[in-house]
């Protein structure tokens, strides 16, 4: 096989005399050798090497123009010193010093004429046979490089991925380390205000100054526990996919009422200026999204400006691009840096990590308000430049072709009748506190400890406005109460009250007859807004 390759290997013939090429001719022709080229003029060897590519000369060395010699050194210059192109010399020059001088110039084997026919058949084949070996050693090594090279390449691609891995594994080391140290001192440092100061209020010897501002102490520490709490849930339900959320229309400026009523006071306690700017071109165009979800976005915006905000204002702004709303929270804080706006939505990140930083907070707001800017469909970035302040921006979709007497409406009834409120709860501190925010002259309170009992007291009390439904009681718990109380009547708006958080309670609460979900502890404002959408507002507190 490698014999039949080698006949068909170019071979090119170099001598002046005619007489003598034809006689080369001649033997190769006859042992097969089918591409076969040759020349009179040594000067053509260079241009002839060029378009034919010989793997073998024939070179005579006494030749008119240009000797032998000088055909190697002009083939030597040309090729370089590593290429291998067999030569055989074939010549009259009988010295030792020319077959020396030959060998030494590149020459590969030296044949004296008159020469033996088959002698020089079976060197021409040798020559084939090396330069084959040749070409092998060539390719191998040629192989071997590339193979070195990818190896090569793919252990610096994975060193470099090793470095990466140890980098990140150590940069999520250290924000472990800063994250749990960082909870700890978010839990325990309201807790020691609330148990620090609920000891000290047991003391009967106050004065009434004292007491006030203790229990606002308590307020404060407890408000911000459950900040924490609260959030970690809200990462968790986000990270988990359990968050859910339910799209209705509404305007745009209502959303922004919300946020300007939430915050003044906030915002009136660091003597910030809160400035609530819409485009005019929205009064007709609802938001097709989760009311609730998207302040929430904004509570958190929000709660970063006035952390961050020492001195100025917070601009709330909205304002119509393509088919998104785009909304924006500005402050005259402190802003972030570069680096910082790379981390500032991930979880547990803060700019300022350390132990000295100035600032509460667990770094959980910015990542929960990206998780719901996603999950409702938008998305969300931060402008900021040091020292002057920063502007985060949100968009949500816009959801057209519906008027304005399709948004929610909140109902109130300022009549002065007074409303009755069924309220399903076996705890009895729960159920003191739940009186103590309902406590009016025009609010009735029916109290049932278990779920049975509540069913109950609605059969026996037509007229009940609102109940207010604990989910986990004894004897009938507050799925089933509620589902029965729908029965009994179907007009009841009923208010589920639990402990619960899961997406499956609440769907569970809807599907068994409740009207809405309000997680304990409960907000003294959130639970006023849900009951005013019903017609009950607790106006003109009882002096008992």
């Amino acid at each position: 096989m490698i014999d039949s390759s080698f006949k068909k290997a170019n071979i090119l013939i170099v001598d002046d005399q005619e007489p003598n090429v034809e006689i080369l001719l001649d033997l190769l022709d006859m042992q097969g050798y089918s591409n076969v080229l040759s020349t009179t003029d040594p000067r053509e060897v260079l241009s002839l090497y060029r378009s034919f590519e010989p793997d073998l000369i024939l070179l005579d060395l006494a030749m008119p123009h240009l000797t032998g010699f000088e055909v190697m050194e002009q083939l030597k210059s040309f090729l370089g010193e590593n290429t291998f192109l067999p030569i055989l010399i074939l010549t009259a020059d009988i010295t030792k010093e020319s077959k020396i001088k030959a060998l030494s110039g590149g020459a590969s084997d030296f044949l004296t004429k008159p020469f033996d026919l088959l002698e020089v058949g079976l060197r021409i084949r040798n020559l084939l046979f090396s330069s084959y070996l040749q070409q092998q050693l060539v390719d191998q090594n040629r192989l071997l490089d590339e193979k070195v090279s990818e190896r090569t390449r793919e252990l610096m691609l994975r060193n470099i991925e090793l470095n990466l891995a140890k980098d990140k594994a150590e940069a999520s080391d250290r924000l472990k380390t800063s994250f749990i140290n960082n909870i700890s001192h978010e839990i325990r440092t309201p807790l020691n205000g609330i148990l620090g100061f609920g000891q000290i209020l047991a003391d009967h010897d106050l004065e009434e100054e004292e007491k006030n501002r203790y229990l606002f102490i308590l307020n404060e520490s407890s408000e911000r526990l459950i900040n924490t709490v609260t959030n970690f849930l809200e990462i968790s339900m986000i990270t988990s996919g359990n968050q859910e959320f339910e799209k209705r229309d509404f305007l745009p400026e209502t959303i922004l009422s919300d946020v300007a009523k939430h915050f003044q006071p906030a915002c009136n306690n660091k003597k910030l200026k809160l400035i609530i700017e819409q485009s005019a071109n929205l009064q007709e165009i609802l938001i097709h999204t989760d009311r609730e979800l998207l302040f929430k976005i904004f509570r958190h915006l929000m709660d970063n400006a006035l952390k961050f905000t020492a001195s100025g204002s917070i601009i709330v702004g909205c304002k119509r691009k393509g088919n998104d709303f785009v909304f924006s929270v500005q402050d005259t804080g402190k802003g972030i840096s570069k680096e910082g706006i790379s981390l500032i939505f991930n979880s547990f990140s803060q700019e300022d990590n350390s132990y000295t930083r100035g600032y509460e907070g667990c770094g959980l707001g910015l990542s929960i308000a990206s998780g719901l800017v996603d999950l409702l469909g938008g998305s969300i970035w931060v402008e900021s430049t040091v020292g002057v302040g920063s502007t985060f921006f949100f968009t949500i979709p816009i959801h057209e072709g519906q008027n304005h007497s399709n948004t929610e409406l909140l109902h109130s009834e300022k009549d002065g009748s007074v409303k009755t409120i069924l309220v399903a709860e076996d705890d009895e501190i729960n159920f003191l506190f739940i009186n103590i925010l309902l406590r009016s002259d025009t609010i009735r309170i029916l109290h049932a400890r278990d779920g049975k009992e509540a069913i109950d007291l609605c059969r026996k009390n037509p007229h009940i406005s609102a109940a207010l439904i604990d989910l986990k009681m004894p004897f009938v718990d507050g799925f089933e109460a509620s589902r029965q109380i729908k029965v009994i009547d179907s007009s009841i708006p009923v208010l589920a009250i639990t402990a619960y958080t899961t997406v499956e309670d609440k769907q569970r609460a809807i599907e068994a007859g409740c009207d809405e979900f309000i997680t304990k502890p409960v907000n003294k404002e959130q639970l006023m807004e849900k009951l005013a959408k019903y017609g009950i507002v607790i106006a003109g507190k009882s002096k008992n």
